[in-house]
């Protein structure tokens, strides 16, 4: 277990903090960079930027938007790497929700709509644009089935920072050929296609074509059902991708490159084959087919606690890519340069990214606010996969997270605004990880632990949920009300604060502070001379009296294997 002193001196360390911990004091001071510690809550609450009319009309599922259901896109998208530039049309298959005249889709400004019309009829359809919302006059009545198709072109914006800040990455390989990719999970789809841009809407499945000049290889999520020359550029092939799953459309992508397929298999633990087919730069493919078998232990591992790989028909690939990496459905985006950078043996990008094909690309949160299901629990699953090493590198790699933590924001935020900062929100990453631990320490039932994190993942595979559906599974298995818990957790910006004070004769008070009431469950634990304590604090002053050694003197530590924070108050003896 984690363990501090009274000064707050960790009593454990992984090897690897010892090296960021050296680098970091070196570089800039910790407060500069969010780094503490200890469990902290900060001075001042965070505060959310003011949201302008563009991503109110994205975020919001106004009756435009929440008037229809789309069950399926087919998108083609000629890429043009010189020019920077895209040529494309989708065809959009959906279902009336209820009577209406209007609909709305999304597409950045950056591109012109050259034609939009009704599939069934041939008649073009009125629209008119607002920012990237586009509203269609097209009246429907409920339950009817009706698809249009819209014709675009223009330039896709440049990712500044991808993943984070998306748009579309146009680069060149070592050789100098194109090397192109999209990364738009905070930004939206709708910065490089047309559609129903709302993380409450996923097609059940989903065909992609792309053209692409004839010596580089365009790769997509799902299976590569053929390729084709171009009709119109005979210097051009068309790759066809098919998704038979449903897809939240952001992780909807492509890649283009000079690539090499690199064919791979992983057998699951129900004894089912997955197709593994990695597309690398040749430069890098006999580098790949080293690095890439760590694959297959954390597949396995995945399996065994989050239940089966949940698109074995389509398939599983890491494609090389200009930028990080990115958790896209069956098609992960990998640019770690094959560093082993989490261990001697383990990749980051590898490790986290494939634990979001069930936390995120299958298991996928209804609106952004509630994106700690996908990072937090992405990044937990990094922590079990260590534990499968041994107990102390789950907890070492969870105390490394932990001093990033920086209670800022509470970790559900603003619903229906499309919001998902790479910086401000890094608590849906790290604190989301330790919410999970905190649950599993509380509980002290690893079987009941682990029966909750499966049942969540099967029960809503394929599923759009809110973190109401989690509380209420944990409340269900427990048969208990952990209401309290994620009140605090996830609608509150700081962490508990247990406030104590040791009188010269080993009298222990404490209390909490920063919690509502209710919150009166959670056990703390200490170790004073060499005995194990457990303390359950309230809002309300507690006291026990410390063990005595021989010598009739007393010491003791905190063990923060929970999230808290902690602090001396002189006045809870007064009081």
């Amino acid at each position: 277990m984690l363990k501090e002193n009274i000064n707050g001196i960790p009593m454990k360390k992984p090897t690897y903090f010892i090296i960021y911990f050296f680098l970091i004091f070196i570089s800039l001071s910790c407060s500069l960079l969010g780094v503490h510690f200890k469990p902290h809550n900060p001075a001042n609450p965070g505060k959310f930027p003011k949201f302008n009319e563009e991503t109110i009309l994205l975020g919001e599922l106004t009756k435009y938007k929440s008037c229809f259901d789309v069950y399926y896109y087919d998108l083609f998208v000629d890429i043009d790497p010189s020019n920077k530039f895209l040529n494309g049309s989708v065809e959009i298959y959906a279902i009336a929700k209820e009577n209406f005249d209007t609909l709305q889709i999304d597409l950045h400004q950056n591109f012109e709509i050259t034609q939009l019309y009704d599939l069934e009829t041939n008649k073009p359809l009125g629209f008119s644009r607002k920012h990237r919302a586009v509203f269609i006059a097209f009246a429907n009545n409920k339950d009817k089935k009706f698809s249009l198709k819209i014709h675009y072109s223009g330039k896709p914006i440049i990712a500044k920072k991808p993943p984070w800040k998306g748009g579309f990455v146009w680069k060149k390989d070592t050789e100098k050929n194109p090397w192109i990719g999209v990364a738009c999970e905070s930004i939206g789809a709708s910065v490089w296609w047309p559609l129903k841009d709302h993380t409450s809407d996923e097609p059940d499945s989903m065909r992609l074509h792309y053209s692409v000049p004839k010596e580089l290889i365009a790769v997509g999520n799902g299976q590569l059902e053929s390729s084709n020359i171009n009709p119109i550029d005979s210097n051009k092939l068309i790759y066809n991708w098919f998704i038979s799953y449903p897809i939240n459309t952001y992780n909807v992508t492509v890649y283009v490159g000079k690539y090499k397929l690199l064919k791979d298999e992983y057998i699951g633990i129900n004894g089912e084959t997955l197709a593994l087919n990695h597309y690398v730069l040749k430069n890098y493919y006999e580098k790949a087919k080293k690095h890439f078998k760590q694959l297959h232990p954390q597949l396995k591992l995945y399996e065994l606690r989050f239940g089966e790989y949940p698109w074995y028909n389509d398939g599983f690939k890491l494609v090389e890519s200009p930028y990080a990496g990115m958790e896209h459905q069956t098609a992960i985006a990998y640019g770690n340069k094959y560093k082993n950078d989490l261990t001697d043996s383990i990749d980051y990008i590898i490790l986290h990214e494939t634990a979001h094909e069930w936390w995120g690309n299958s298991v996928t949160s209804k609106d952004l606010s509630d994106v700690w299901l996908q990072e937090g629990f992405a990044t937990y699953a990094e922590a079990l996969y260590m534990e499968s090493v041994n107990f102390d590198a789950y907890l070492n790699h969870l105390y490394f997270l932990r001093i990033f933590i920086k209670n800022k924001y509470p970790l559900i935020g603003v619903k229906d605004r499309r919001y998902f900062h790479f910086r401000k929100s890094s608590d849906v990453y790290t604190k989301g990880a330790w919410v999970l631990h905190t649950l599993r320490i509380q509980l002290n039932d690893d079987k009941l632990f682990f029966d909750i994190i499966k049942t969540f993942a099967t029960k809503y595979k394929e599923k759009i949920i809110t973190s109401k559906e989690f509380i209420e599974l944990v409340n269900e298995k427990t048969k208990q009300d952990y209401n309290w818990f994620f009140n605090q957790y996830l609608y509150k910006n700081k962490i508990p604060t247990l406030e104590y004070y040791t009188t010269f004769d080993g009298v222990l008070y404490y209390r909490w502070d920063n919690t509502s009431d209710d919150f009166n469950q959670l056990k703390i634990k200490l170790k004073s001379n060499n005995q194990a304590i457990t303390i359950t604090p309230s809002t309300k002053i507690q006291k026990i009296n410390l063990p005595k050694n021989q010598y009739g003197g007393w010491n003791y530590q905190i063990i923060t294997d929970v999230l808290y924070a902690y602090k001396k108050n002189k006045s809870l003896i007064s009081n």
